[in-house]
């Protein structure tokens, strides 16, 4: 530490010297999704109070070498964890508002509470920091709490006026969800705004997205004056800054810094003459139980924990309902154990004969050992409505075999990850080299086009989903509401199993340990649709 302090102040001397600008540090995180105490799935890592603690030290060092700090969130600080039902999630908002951030981007699960929420929300909630996201389009009249949605933050640094500009994702996957409002093309959005800011004297713009890292590398190819992008949505981790060239032929820097508060990124800048951005130090430092935690955060972690139980109820969520053996992993990659158990799960809770699962809405891993609600609760932390505390409801859907079909061309076209139960095929390029689909089996049995079958979704995925795929909605013959959760559906499954054991995809039948025989047709076929 005292080599690279060293050779930081002689940096800083020599650019003083020859005329350049100040550096200045940026630290970043993104994706934290509620995940207060700790990332959960290693509770080593993580924990908003540990966080603040690092964040204040880096700050505290950088102003001893007379360094300007930004701080900054890429946006998802809301939505995946028990802890937003905390206050109606004003506990989470305060909490970020006491890490004292100069901007945070609005992610999807910032709005996923749907556009009337959100509004009452930020009616109820006081913080400093602003929130920003420029293509999300609203009647702020008519949503007042809106107003303290911002589309960019001005900020003068040493000389310089640096524009901070929010953009979100408008995945259409999600944003139907901002029910009451538009969220437009980011790229057009920075495109549009990029030239507003520079008229306005900034003279560097920094990109803070919730788009994700493919999409920031579009956003930097093609636009002319973003210089800097600050990403979040994919949960990347970027160690070494990656750079794209923009339409004017110059390097754009892109970094990310994970999930969970389990990193803070810092990237050490300089801005040329130009505004263009040079990066001269990039680091992900590991949040971790050796860092001291912060006492303030400490205590509204505490409240926020005792609201939690009082909600759900302490012995009810530390409740053990399974044991694993291997960790469970939720991937959009490949298939897993996890993946395969829970589209099992929703398919066996309500007897269907295909069951939908998108590993993408998924939350935590859990660790192997026992097995506690709350893990199950949190592995898939998803909720419609601040009224709801149970999540998200399970859905049963009958459609026509023409229709499934339709609907799994759709997924392999569609770029999002997909587990489909008690459903095989195999696929194959034509020549054109698209890919198709042929010899689809259900339950066993080739596909008949004009028989009726009955499908399990997940709330999220039909509200959205069915809006996506459009016309088909009027091919689906009904669509129900049942009461069951999709944590009922999951501890169900799990207690069924008792013990999940590493050969759960290659036993003769999937079904409880030690019996091969099938129970509500547990260990049918499933397919995996990678998401692209």
């Amino acid at each position: 530490m005292a080599i690279r302090l060293f050779i930081l102040t002689l940096f800083l001397a020599l650019t003083s010297a020859s005329g350049y600008g100040k550096p200045i540090l940026i630290l970043h995180t993104n994706d934290l999704h509620g995940f207060v105490e700790n990332s959960v799935y290693d509770a080593s890592q993580g924990g908003y109070a540990r966080l603040k603690t690092l964040i204040e030290e880096e700050r505290a060092k950088a102003n001893a070498l007379g360094i300007s700090t930004i701080t900054l969130d890429g946006g998802d600080f809301l939505e995946g964890s028990l802890f937003y039902m905390a206050d109606r999630v004003k506990s989470v908002f305060n909490m970020m508002d006491n890490m004292n951030y100069d901007a945070v981007a609005l992610g999807n699960h910032d709005w996923l509470m749907g556009t009337a929420d959100l509004s009452h929300l930020l009616s109820d909630v006081d913080f400093s920091f602003y929130l920003v996201a420029a293509n999300i389009e609203v009647d702020r009249n008519r949503f007042s709490g809106l107003k303290k949605l911002k589309s960019h933050r001005m900020m003068e640094i040493d000389g310089h006026k640096i524009a901070i500009l929010g953009l979100t994702t408008d995945e259409p996957n999600f944003k139907w969800a901002f029910d009451r409002g538009h969220i437009a093309d980011p790229i057009k959005t920075a495109n549009k705004w990029g030239k507003k800011l520079k008229a306005a004297g900034a003279k560097t713009i920094i990109a803070l997205t919730h788009l994700g890292f493919s999409k920031d590398m579009e956003l930097a190819s093609q636009t002319s004056e973003i210089d800097l992008v600050v990403g979040g949505h994919s949960h990347t981790l970027i160690d070494r800054p990656y750079f794209q060239r923009n339409k004017k032929g110059r390097e754009v820097a892109i970094v990310q810094a994970g999930e969970h508060a389990k990193y803070l990124g810092k990237l050490l800048i300089d801005i040329a003459e130009d505004g263009s951005v040079k990066v001269l130090e990039r680091q992900v430092i590991p949040v971790t139980s050796s860092i001291d935690e912060d006492p303030i955060m400490q205590q509204l972690i505490r409240e926020a924990r005792t609201q939690v139980n009082n909600i759900y109820g302490e012995s009810y969520l530390n409740t053990v309902v399974g044991l694993s053996e291997i960790d469970l992993i939720n991937s959009s990659g490949t298939m897993t154990v996890w993946n395969r158990i829970i589209a099992e799960a929703f398919k066996e809770s309500i007897h269907a004969q295909i069951g939908v699962h998108s590993p993408n809405l998924t939350g935590i891993d859990i660790p192997k050992g026992p097995i506690t609600r709350e893990q199950i609760m949190t592995t898939y932390p998803r909720f419609l409505s601040l009224d709801d505390r149970w999540g998200w409801r399970m859905y049963h859907v009958e459609m026509y075999g023409l229709v499934a079909k339709m609907l799994m061309e759709y997924y392999l076209s569609g770029g999002e990850a997909v587990i489909l139960s008690g459903v095989k095929f195999r696929v194959e390029l034509n020549k054109k080299g698209k890919k198709k689909i042929k010899d689809i089996t259900i339950g066993g049995e080739p596909i008949k086009l004009f028989k009726k079958y009955s499908v399990a979704f997940p709330e999220g995925v039909i509200k959205g989903g069915l809006g996506i795929i459009g016309v088909l909605i009027d091919f689906i013959h009904t669509v129900t509401r049942t009461e069951l959760s999709v944590w009922d559906a999951l501890e169900s499954k799990v207690k069924r199993l008792g013990t999940i054991r590493e050969d759960y995809l290659t036993r003769p039948s999937a079904g409880p340990s030690g019996a091969h025989e099938k129970s509500l047709d547990e260990g049918s076929d499933a397919m995996f649709i990678s998401g692209h």
